[in-house]
């Protein structure tokens, strides 16, 4: 009777996992990073819009959304040839997932609710291959301690993973990360398979799901690396090991070519990871980053608010802490192949940070492996607990992520679509206007895609250097201009056009990225 509650009881868990998915999924800012998922798959380049669009030439936004669709109305249809040669003048991100938009684009069309569907996709399909995954961990662990342990840990984590406020948001948003969760996860479980069996079929299995994961995010790399370290220490034999691997890069080859050739793409495009950030910073972010896999509300910064807020998060900390403690200290190799799959990535980045005075490692959505290996550690910690202590931390941890999706279900979470998160706002002003016109220089052309997505259908934009786009302004109304630059702002200044303020939105971190808008009019008309 206590098994079938718990499996009705998963099944509700994954059920309401649906539900966060799919709940206000067309409604959520489709920001920068994800209209660059839709004009890659689509078949173009940053650099190729942005010349078609940064002619100073009038647009509207339907001109604008009309890049990010596989079948606009005025566009000619681009080939897949040409979405592969738009990846790779963006060798930083591998192609996989990107592909495999646009032939869902093909299928279902170029809506936002379409594109992301895909990635809810990918999330929920993630759920039973982490059961999976977890029940090769619990044989594990039950050929170790003489009793079976399948079952309650593949549960646990499962029903962790169905309704963290984490994993739901990245199921929302057009970007690799689920498929990158649902590969490292049947990557993992392939290597245990493998280990368990050691027969050619398991070892080519794994070359392949390891390839995938590749094939989806750079960052495998550190995770392959990682498994290099765990079957040095866990095997004596490892001919069969290193013939995966050789065929792993034989596969991967090609990008790894890509790679080579672009090289000065690949170091413009990740400019943003050099750029230095305060040294408190990383561990601030690992901890938070820990802590919303269950516990993810607004932040606040003052008030009993925030100490509560802080008081929580400890507590969840505290839980996650134990657990993995009570994981350290079993007799099983559990805990060092969750560490193989959790710590390189973190530790590589850091180190790259040191190296070149960079922030990669405080991005959240980098730390996706770190943040699995900490589920299925919670849950094969929590299911060492006592009767009692485990049923009040599961209800705990459940009790507060079902809290935080509901929360967040009309909210983005504060650690995503941070420099577009203030577009309803932006769009509000500008909608405000009678006849709005929206001025802007060829390097906001990608958010000003973004913005399109709100802004009403008579709104007209022009997109040029600001030498050529301001003295335009002799016979135009009352305009805007997007997130000018300091050089901008001064050359408005000098043709007398008097720049102010329109919206500058709040930050959470001097750091942030964000947007602003100011007003100009010409004193001249």
């Amino acid at each position: 009777m206590n098994q079938q509650l718990q499996r009705y009881g998963l099944a509700s868990l994954i059920g309401l996992g649906l539900l966060f998915r799919v709940a206000y999924l067309d409604q959520k800012i489709f920001w920068v990073d994800e209209v660059a998922t839709a004009i890659r798959a689509a078949g173009y380049s940053k650099a190729e819009v942005t010349a078609q669009l940064a002619t100073g030439q009038p647009h509207s936004p339907a001109d604008l959304l009309a890049y990010q669709q596989l079948h606009a109305p005025h566009l000619p249809l681009r080939r897949f040839t040409d979405s592969l040669s738009a990846l790779s003048r963006s060798p930083e991100h591998a192609p996989l997932y990107f592909l495999l938009v646009r032939l869902w684009m093909g299928l279902f069309g170029s809506s936002v609710s379409a594109i992301r569907s895909l990635s809810v996709l990918f999330s929920l399909l993630a759920l039973p291959a982490l059961y999976q995954f977890c029940r090769e961990l619990g044989r594990e662990l039950g050929r170790e301690l003489g009793r079976e342990q399948p079952e309650p840990i593949a549960q646990l984590a499962v029903g962790f993973m169905a309704i963290s406020p984490f994993f739901v948001a990245y199921a929302q948003e057009a970007r690799p990360y689920s498929l990158w969760l649902l590969t490292l996860i049947v990557c993992s479980t392939a290597l245990l398979r493998a280990i368990r069996r050691d027969q050619p079929r398991s070892w080519i299995i794994y070359a392949l799901t390891l390839t995938l994961s590749l094939y989806t995010s750079l960052l495998t790399v550190f995770v392959a690396v990682g498994q290099s370290v765990y079957l040095a220490l866990q095997m004596r034999d490892r001919r069969r090991y290193l013939a995966a691997i050789c065929l792993t890069g034989a596969l991967f080859l090609p990008w790894v070519w890509v790679l080579w050739s672009q090289q000065t793409a690949l170091a413009a495009n990740t400019t943003w990871m050099r750029t230095a950030a305060p040294i408190w910073l990383t561990p601030a972010i690992w901890l938070y980053s820990a802590a919303v896999i269950w516990f993810d509300l607004p932040v606040v910064t003052t008030g009993w608010i925030a100490a509560a807020e802080a008081m929580i998060a400890a507590t969840v900390l505290g839980i996650l802490g134990y657990a993995i403690f009570r994981l350290i200290h079993l007799p099983s190799r559990i805990g060092l192949y969750l560490a193989a799959l959790g710590l390189p990535v973190p530790v590589a980045l850091l180190l790259l940070d040191w190296v070149r005075q960079g922030q990669a490692a405080a991005t959240s959505r980098y730390l996706i492996p770190a943040q699995l290996a900490l589920l299925v550690a919670a849950a094969v910690g929590i299911s060492q607990f006592k009767q009692r202590p485990r049923q009040l931390a599961v209800g705990l941890l459940l009790g507060l992520s079902l809290i935080s999706c509901l929360v967040n279900l009309h909210r983005i979470p504060d650690y995503q679509k941070d420099r577009n998160r203030a577009n309803p706002e932006l769009a509000a002003v500008i909608n405000a206007a009678p006849a709005p016109v929206l001025l802007a220089e060829p390097n906001q052309t990608l958010d000003l895609l973004s913005l399109s997505h709100s802004l009403r259908a008579d709104t007209q934009i022009r997109i040029a250097p600001a030498a050529q786009l301001l003295p335009q302004l002799d016979n135009c109304p009352p305009s805007f201009l997007f997130n000018p630059s300091e050089a901008m702002l001064t050359t408005a200044k000098q043709l007398g056009l008097n720049p102010k303020t329109a919206y500058q939105p709040q930050l959470l971190l001097t750091q942030d990225s964000h947007l602003t808008l100011w007003q100009v009019c010409s004193l001249r008309l």
